[in-house]
């Protein structure tokens, strides 16, 4: 009898057994389906151009296997899940994100407008417009032996407005002066777009750098990004760029010393002709001041009369063989580059930006001050 009932109990715990197998291998397993953290999104975005776009979809319920794609019209830009896209054309766009793995798929639509600074923010000429300065933004001037003195006050700066038959000096290396027009200067196709007039000759050029920029936002404000232009010697070997100085105010009709990151040290040097003290009295920095740019060296002979040569093009109150045409420099804004000297795609420029660009003691001719008498929109001289 209990070998009986062994029997039988046996057969019960094998038919659960195997029925417990049976129901593992068939049951289903169900994964749940792809959705989006917040259903909810910003659909429509309005950038300007460059503007980098940076969208993050936070997708729950990811399987092991999934593609991501972003489609732009009709290009795929990325298959990575976050965007991060830098938008270089103007215009409006459908953009498309998905997620698609085997048995599932998931998605969304967004609409991208990008807009154009330029074409928002271009201040077309009028009737009344000027073809000389119109505003000075910011005059600051390194020592020099007319500053504080002749053609070296911001009531010196004031005088180039409208005109060209003033002078206005910017001190030895680094000292500038920012200047707008009423209007915007259009860069139009080969061709030279605007002037900046000097006092130079042949034989006593002391060249000036130029700087440009376009107002992107619009606020009527020298704030944008600024873009140096490309002359004859910035790629000569013995250039400086990222050269930086710093002149410490002596507090009196004395040489004013100056260090550069190159650690030079030397000084502006005074002389019996002018007896003020040459450091800018008129600017914040009271103490020292530091400017930063780009360093270039004109051939300076000191025999004889004593004479700096002009750089073959691309500077201002430089005697180039250009020079006479306008009494003044003639300048190119596809020119410009950016931080690595890659050539920037400016339609048109809003801010001018004059700095002296050789540091030098020409003997009994002082320092090299790059000097301006005004600028003029080329496309209205023609």
């Amino acid at each position: 009898m209990q070998q009986k009932f062994s029997f039988h109990l046996s057969l019960i715990i094998g038919f659960i057994f195997l029925f417990s197998s049976c129901s593992r291998d068939d049951e289903e397993i169900i994964t749940p389906p792809m959705e989006f953290a917040n259903p909810e999104y910003q659909k429509d975005y309005d950038l300007m151009i460059n503007d980098t776009l940076l969208l993050k979809p936070e997708v729950l319920n990811l399987p092991q296997t999934v593609s991501f794609s972003w489609i732009l019209n009709d290009d795929k830009i990325s298959s990575q899940q976050n965007l991060k896209q830098v938008m270089t054309e103007s215009g409006t766009f459908k953009l498309e994100f998905k997620a698609v793995a085997d048995s599932d798929s998931i998605s969304r639509l967004f609409q991208i407008t990008v807009n154009d600074p330029y074409e928002l923010y271009f201040r077309p000429k009028t009737e009344s417009s000027s073809e000389y300065i119109s505003e000075i933004i910011e005059y600051k001037p390194a020592p020099g032996q007319y500053i504080n003195a002749t053609y070296g006050t911001p009531e010196d700066a004031e005088k180039i407005i409208g005109g060209k038959s003033k002078i206005l000096s910017l001190g030895a290396w680094g000292g500038y002066v920012i200047f707008s027009f009423d209007h915007t200067i259009e860069n139009k196709s080969d061709t030279k777009d605007f002037v900046v007039y000097g006092n130079a000759m042949n034989g006593l050029s002391e060249p000036g750098i130029v700087q440009v920029s376009f107002d992107e936002n619009g606020n009527g404000l020298a704030d944008d990004a600024w873009y140096e232009l490309l002359g004859s010697a910035h790629k000569a070997e013995e250039t400086i760029l990222n050269y930086e100085v710093t002149y410490t105010n002596p507090g009196e009709y004395a040489n004013v010393p100056w260090v550069d990151n190159q650690e030079t040290k030397d000084s502006v040097m005074v002389n019996a002709y002018h007896k003020q003290n040459y450091y800018p009295l008129f600017i914040d920095e009271q103490e020292a001041v530091t400017f930063a740019g780009t360093r270039i060296y004109p051939t300076v002979k000191l025999e004889g009369f004593a004479s700096i040569d002009a750089l073959d093009w691309g500077y201002v109150d430089n005697y180039d063989s250009e020079y006479s045409v306008h009494g003044g420099n003639a300048m190119e804004i596809d020119w410009a580059v950016d931080e690595e000297w890659n050539p920037v795609n400016l339609k048109g420029i809003d801010f001018v930006k004059v700095y002296t660009g050789a540091q030098e003691n020409v003997g009994w001719l002082g320092e090299i001050s790059t000097e301006i008498k005004g600028a003029s929109d080329l496309s209205m001289l023609r």
